[in-house]
């Protein structure tokens, strides 16, 4: 937690004599979860990134358009009712501003949940092992990257006479730049080891074996040496849908 404070410290010291890039988009995200067998389950999801406004900063121009779009499979063993382990794969289409590049992710992580009076806490470890290839220079590289989510969720009914309800979330994701791409801005580290970081906060409802979310993500990351930042407000259209409900006995976030 210092850590990420003095991230927002740094962040909120230099915003007046930085070149900050403010974006404003949308990020629609579907995740489906089922069971494979036993306590293997299977996890998949698609994420995709737009920002709706262009802008110029520096006489560079950031025009509108879709940034970011991931595809992500993930297998997940159940160890009790606290305790998971999962690995898989993902892989990114990019467009920064004109500079696309594709990524390939090897992924590993562990997850915690527990209550604590109403409220559901969810932790989350997790290893990126990340292969991005610049498609204007068409070179690779290679970044190892730590994350870790902590994210809440508070029930708006009683859920233990009923599935169905709305509810409210929040969470934050802290990156570890253990070390960067070199080949471009995806996945570069430009700053501290800590160097990127997402807040969430919205709501939805829970109808069993679907839940509609809707909420606000903020996203920061330094995004180049001269430590200027990247500052990401969108917002967050999340669709979550569960094969087997009641096999499946756990609360699954991406």
């Amino acid at each position: 937690m210092r850590h990420i404070f003095l991230f927002f410290s740094a962040l909120l010291t230099f915003s007046c004599i930085a070149q900050n890039v403010t974006l404003y988009g949308v990020a629609p995200s579907y995740s489906q979860m089922g069971r494979i067998s036993g306590k293997w389950s299977y996890n998949l999801n698609a994420t995709s990134a737009i920002n709706m406004i262009s802008q110029t900063v520096e006489n560079k121009n950031f025009p509108a358009g879709h940034t970011h779009f991931i595809l992500q499979a993930m297998s997940v063993y159940q160890l009790n009712k606290k305790w998971s382990l999962g690995g898989g794969y993902a892989f990114g289409r990019h467009n920064i501003f004109g500079l696309r590049e594709n990524e390939n992710r090897l992924i590993a992580q562990v997850s915690y949940q527990h209550k604590l009076g109403n409220f559901i806490i969810t932790h989350r470890g997790r290893y990126e092992w990340r292969q991005p290839v610049n498609l204007q220079i068409h070179i690779r590289s290679q970044a190892d990257i730590g994350r870790y989510q902590f994210w809440v969720t508070y029930p708006l009914y009683d859920a233990s006479r009923t599935k169905k309800g709305f509810y409210l979330t929040a969470s934050n994701e802290a990156f570890l730049y253990f070390k960067g791409a070199t080949n471009g801005p995806v996945s570069s580290r430009n700053g501290s080891l800590l160097s990127e970081n997402w807040m969430h906060l919205g709501g939805g409802y829970n109808a069993g074996k679907t839940r509609a979310e809707l909420g606000y993500c903020f996203q920061a990351l330094v995004r180049n040496k001269v430590q200027d930042y990247r500052l990401f407000n969108l917002l967050q259209i999340n669709i979550y849908h569960t094969i087997n409900w009641d096999d499946v006995q756990y609360w699954w976030y991406l």
